[in-house]
Order: structure tokens, then C-alpha cells, then sequence
């Protein structure tokens, strides 16, 4: 779905429709014959709609002539009531396959975008509001299922009016048919200038939505803290401001609508206006065509002007669809900036070795946050990875992760680098548990069961005893079956990481990543813990980044990061027998000194 057409030339469909309408053809060829059919269904539909006109000058025409008999009315009557039952018919079955269709493009259209925001990277996602990626999802979205149910179909019945009554009035009196014909080239000139000046207004509109839904969902994610800081006057004051300026954006689209719309009017009355007088004229002077004709073209011509009244509110809702799938399509052209490489094939072993080879990696507009590291995780082995706050020990972790990618070295696994295997494979090897637990809305063991849909209870109930969660989560008013709440917070932070670890664990995962993965829980509930996890190892790679020391001081090997650099290696004793870095964080956290002289 992502656009490369150049601009269009102003004038021409895609100004009309705007360049990003065009691009729901793709989602909508699936149902190409839906909208064959929808769209001959209108035509007879039209036709029928047509029809009594036609036969009202016939049937003036045989009324003045005196000569005709009782039956010839009443076979026009009846020609009416079965121009009017087939109409039904025919509108009812047109609509219903046009709306069933949109119903199904739009359905497409979400599932395909949320696939694609699945293989974004994580910044993504960091960089950009989550309630502004929900207004594209949802809002514009519907916009576009609007567009398709309402103004589709009121586009080609307009088109096939349109086409069928000016096709009809040419042939039956050319003179009056350019009469009526001669003012539209006003209306092309007033859409185009229309088209030209509201574009950029809903646009900015839509633009507007997604700031208010990503300020409104914040908010009201952290309305605890807003209330704490007392902070209600200028948070309210923020989303007054978002407001006021979707409000004024929206307004002067409707301005725009507001000049638009007395000009298509200018244009229908001089249309019709000369239809009355040119017509009544040749009527009159025995050079036109009868009464009955003329009357035929009367009523022709009103139902070709009422058109042009729909026209102008078709306009407004092309340029809202327009402006939704602008956004739209923004976001399919996002591409990851980590995806499999071309011939990368999927890991079919669990790993016995990852190894990071002088490893070095930079975020984007910032300096260096991994220079240099180089180190190897081994089946049966725990390693830690500690430091201070902003030494990069997580920026490690979203490296194995493959959130990103080194900007320098490489992580090789079994001899092979990283990257020679697809992401969704690497990725099924992994168990990981991050300091900020996230919980999904539902029971504690859908959460749990994320990984490994498939398993049963009693394996449920291991994998929680492993990360000390089953005491507590039998004591909840339903035990595993107990609802949650959005991200878990009905739960303390300690049971969030309790539940978040034993998710993991039940993947029984080939490499187990935990990245302050205790960090909420008090002191002798991470001794079990530990001691659980420290069975755990075997047959499994693990890689434990803490600033508690408790946490990995049973480790094979634990490295010290400071500013991107390991500046120690070694096991527990070993460290603390250097009496450096490490050193001086165990005696801070021991109570030995005071925190000022531990770095």
C-alpha cells in the first residue's frame, strides 16, 4: 500500500480522489466481483428508478391525443408499480453487496495493518504515541469503511444517473441536452479550487485526532501521578489546547464547505433555469418537442441537478477518506530497520554458545552506548551483567533481542552470526523477563500462557512455583482464573515480575534473558527465586542484567559495564577480592560504606 504516484495534476481523478483513495483498489481486487455485481445491481436499479419518468411524457403525450383506450393506462400503470418493485429490489441487493464488501475491506485493512506494526521494531513504537497509532487503526480506519459504504455507492449511483438520463435527454432533444450541459464546466472549476483548498485542512484534521487520542491516552494512563502532583489545571489546560486546534482545523473545513457548496447551487439553478426557458420556448414556438417530451426532459433535468447537490457533499466525504488514507498509508511505509536478511534460514537446534564479538552500537543522534564488549553465554551457565544506571546493560539485552542491530562486531551463535537465522526462529528460542513486567487484560493464566499456548495447568502451575508465584496467585479470588486488570494492575510489581518470569519459564526457552527481572520482589522471596532459577539452568543459556549484586552472585562469570565498557570479569569472590568497581557496589548494597564512595 505504499504510495510512489507523483501528484496529480489538478483536474484529473486522483485530484479528485486524492492519490491515497486510489491505494484501497489493492484491498479491494479480492472483491472484484462483489463490486461488479454491486455496481450492475445499481445500474438496473437506476434504470428502474428512471423509468416512470420516461413513461410520465408517454402517457401525456397518449392523453392529449384522445385516441387511446382504458387498458393502454392501465399497462403504463402497471409498467410504473413493476419499475418500482424491481427498483426495490435491485437498490436493496446493490447495497447490501457494496456494504458487505466494505465491511470486508475494512476488516483487511486492520488486520493487515496491525501484521505490519507487528514487524516494526520496538523504537518504532517508542518514538511514536500509542494513541495516535490507535486513531490510524481505529478511526481512520472507519473512515475509510464510511467512505466505502456511504460515498462508493453514492458515487456510482450519482455516475450511472448521471451518464443514463444526459445518455437519454441527447437523444431525445440535443438542443435542450447542451442547454443543460453548457454551466457544468463551472462546477469541474469550482471542485478543483474546493479540492485544492480543503485538502490540506482535513489532512491536518486528521493529524490533529491522532495528537489528541496519544495525549488523551496518556493522561489517562498515568491519572494516578496527574492527581499526586496535583498537576489536573495544566494537564486539562494540554488536552484544552490539542482540542482547540482539531476545533479550529475542522471549522475552516467546513468554511471551505460553506464557499463550495453555494456554487455547485449557482450552477444547478442556471442549469435548470435554462432548461425552463429554452425548452418552454421551442415548445411554444412548434420547433421542440412535445409536451409530453418536454415534460419528460423536465423532470430528467431535475433528477440530473439533484446529483450535483450530492456531488458537493461527496466531495467533503472523498476529501475526509482522503485525509484518512494519508495516514494509513504513512504507516505501511514504515519499515522495520531489523528484518531477516536475504537468505536467512530458521534455527532448528537450541543453541549451546552465544558469543558477543567486540560488539559496539549507537542509537540514532546519540553517541556510542556499547563500545567494545565481547562476551560468551554458555549451556548451563548463568551470566550476569551489572553496572550503573545508563551503563548500557539493557541496551545488551535489546541487542540479543534483536530490537537492534551492533553498529560494530557481531553476536555469533554456534559459529554462526545472528543474523543467518530469521528473526521469528530466533526469537522462539527466547525466554524474557524486563523490569517494567507487562501484563496483558485478562486471566493470570492467559498471561502465563502466552508463549506456549498449548500447555496445561499443572505445567502452568510448575512454571509459577519456579518464579515463587503460585503461593500468592492461589490466594487471589480465583487463583489462575482470576481477571487481572489492563497491564496487570491489580498486582503488586513484585507479582507482576513473579507472573511476567513465569511466562517465561513455561516456554522452557533455549536462552533465558532477565533483565532486572527481580527487581520488585523483597529479598527472601528472590533468594527462592534465585535458588529456583539456579536449577533452571541446565540445558539453557542465561543471561541475568541486574543492579542488585544478590541477584547474580551465584554466576559462572559476572561483568561489570560502566559507560559502555566492561571494565571486570570474574565470578563473585573473585571481583570482590579486586576491590574495584564491583567491589564497591557490594559494599554500598552491603551496608559496608556509604553509596558517595561506591564508584
Amino acid at each position: 500500500m505504499k504510495n510512489t504516484a507523483a501528484p496529480s495534476p489538478s483536474g484529473s481523478p486522483q485530484a479528485l480522489f486524492g492519490r491515497h483513495v486510489w491505494t484501497l483498489y489493492a484491498f479491494l481486487r479480492p472483491y472484484k466481483g462483489a463490486l461488479l455485481g454491486g455496481l450492475a445491481l445499481n445500474i438496473l436499479a437506476r434504470a428502474c428508478d428512471l423509468l416512470p419518468l420516461a413513461l410520465a411524457g408517454r402517457v401525456i403525450d397518449v392523453a392529449a391525443s384522445g385516441n387511446a383506450a382504458a387498458a393502454t393506462y392501465v399497462h403504463y400503470g402497471l409498467a410504473i408499480l413493476a419499475s418500482f418493485l424491481c427498483l426495490s429490489v435491485f437498490q436493496s441487493g446493490s447495497d447490501y453487496i457494496l456494504a458487505a464488501m466494505a465491511q470486508k475491506t475494512r476488516h483487511d485493512i486492520r488486520l493487515s495493518l496491525y501484521g505490519h506494526l507487528q514487524s516494526l521494531d520496538p523504537a518504532f513504537f517508542e518514538d511514536r504515541q500509542t494513541g495516535d497509532i490507535m486513531s490510524v487503526i481505529v478511526a481512520d480506519v472507519d473512515t475509510l469503511e464510511s467512505f466505502l459504504t456511504d460515498a462508493l455507492t453514492s458515487i456510482i449511483r450519482l455516475v450511472v444517473t448521471f451518464c443514463g438520463i444526459y445518455g437519454y435527454l441527447f437523444f431525445l432533444e440535443w438542443r435542450l441536452a447542451l442547454l443543460l450541459f453548457a454551466p457544468l464546466p463551472l462546477a469541474i472549476f469550482a471542485v478543483r479550487r474546493f479540492v485544492t483548498r480543503v485538502q490540506p485542512r482535513y489532512r491536518e484534521t486528521r493529524r490533529a485526532v491522532g495528537a489528541i487520542a496519544g495525549l488523551l491516552e496518556n493522561n489517562i494512563a498515568g491519572m494516578g501521578v496527574i492527581q499526586a502532583y496535583t498537576a489536573e489545571d495544566r494537564l486539562h489546560a494540554a488536552v484544552a489546547a490539542r482540542s482547540a486546534g482539531y476545533r479550529d482545523e475542522a471549522i475552516a473545513a467546513e468554511g471551505e464547505r460553506a464557499r463550495f457548496i453555494p456554487a455547485i447551487y449557482a450552477v444547478a439553478g442556471i442549469s435548470f433555469g435554462a432548461v425552463f426557458a429554452g425548452g418552454g420556448y421551442l415548445v411554444a414556438a412548434g420547433h421542440g418537442p412535445t409536451v409530453g417530451d418536454y415534460t419528460t426532459f423536465v423532470l430528467f433535468a431535475a433528477r440530473l441537478v439533484l446529483p450535483l447537490f450530492v456531488f458537493g457533499m461527496l466531495i467533503n466525504q472523498i476529501q475526509r477518506a482522503e485525509a484518512a488514507a494519508g495516514r494509513i498509508a504513512e504507516l505501511f511505509a514504515v519499515k522495520p530497520r531489523v528484518a531477516d536478511r536475504p537468505g536467512a534460514v530458521a534455527l532448528d537446534h537450541r543453541p549451546r554458545e552465544i558469543a558477543f564479538a567486540d560488539v559496539r552500537f549507537s542509537y540514532p543522534s546519540r553517541g556510542p552506548v556499547i563500545n567494545g564488549v565481547s562476551l560468551t553465554l554458555r549451556q548451563g551457565e548463568v551470566t550476569g551483567v551489572v553496572g550503573p544506571t545508563g551503563a548500557g546493560k539493557s541496551t545488551l539485552v535489546k541487542l540479543l533481542l534483536r530490537y537492534y542491530e551492533p553498529t560494530g562486531g557481531a553476536i555469533v551463535i554456534d559459529g554462526e552470526p545472528l543474523d543467518a537465522f530469521t528473526l521469528k526462529s530466533w526469537r522462539g528460542q527466547l525466554g524474557y523477563v524486563s523490569q517494567e513486567a507487562f501484563l496483558f487484560h485478562g486471566t493470570v493464566a492467559e498471561n502465563i500462557l502466552l508463549g506456549r499456548p498449548e500447555a496445561d495447568r499443572e505445567a502452568v502451575r510448575r512454571a509459577a512455583a519456579v518464579a515463587g508465584a503460585d503461593d500468592f496467585i492461589m490466594k487471589l479470588p480465583s487463583g489462575y482464573d482470576t481477571v487481572i486488570g489492563e497491564r496487570g494492575m491489580k498486582l503488586s510489581g513484585g507479582e507482576r515480575q513473579r507472573v511476567s518470569l513465569a511466562r517465561a519459564i513455561l516456554r522452557d526457552p533455549a536462552v533465558l534473558i532477565l533483565d532486572e527481572a527481580t527487581s520488585a520482589v523483597d529479598t527472601r522471596t528472590e533468594a527462592i527465586i534465585q535458588q529456583n532459577l539456579h536449577a533452571f539452568r541446565q540445558g539453557r543459556l542465561t543471561l541475568a542484567v541486574a543492579h542488585r549484586l544478590s541477584t547474580v552472585r551465584q554466576c559462572a562469570e559476572i561483568l561489570v559495564v560502566v559507560d559502555g565498557y566492561v571494565v571486570e570479569r570474574g565470578d563473585h569472590e573473585a571481583l570482590i577480592h579486586a576491590g574495584g568497581v564491583y567491589a564497591g557496589m557490594w559494599a554500598v548494597q552491603s551496608g559496608l560504606e556509604p553509596s558517595h564512595d561506591a564508584l
